[in-house]
């Protein structure tokens, strides 16, 4: 059977649709969105939530639009839509920091500088000392 294209006034199945899948994908984004920004917050459980959340969810809509028909599969669909937008958005730079375009070494004078310790600001122990200490005081469980 032949594709069609047609300017033409759409049906309310086809209005529906849209409305379901459109309306489904900006709940799951805001939701998405705001599990993601709380990530930080859970210590050694938040890489594996975020790459749960943003592996998972797209997953998830996938199955359910596939498996089921009607308004409950264009629901999925809308899931999956919003799955994959923020996982499209965040990838890039998640991985950013892995690409050799990044990472630079140091030249000889920063190296014997560093080696000779002049001039050199020693700082605090920074992020990961922290996270390492909030991971040891994390408790399991949901706090309100």
């Amino acid at each position: 059977m032949a594709q069609q294209f047609a300017i033409a006034t759409p049906t309310t199945a086809e209005m529906t649709r849209v409305a379901v899948v459109g309306g489904v994908a900006g709940v799951t984004g805001a939701v998405e969105g705001i599990a993601l920004s709380m990530a930080p917050k859970l210590g050694a459980l938040e890489l594996p939530f975020h790459w749960g959340m943003l592996l998972g969810v797209p997953v998830i809509g996938v199955g359910v639009a596939l498996l089921t028909k009607g308004m409950i599969g264009d629901a999925g669909l809308g899931i999956a839509a919003a799955g994959a937008a923020i996982l499209g958005q965040t990838l890039p730079v998640m991985l950013q920091e892995f690409t050799l375009a990044g990472r630079k070494g140091l030249t000889a004078e920063q190296k014997a500088a560093l080696a000779a310790g002049n001039g050199v600001k020693l700082l605090g122990q920074g992020a990961a000392a922290e996270a390492a200490r909030r991971a040891l005081g994390a408790r399991v469980g949901i706090e309100f």
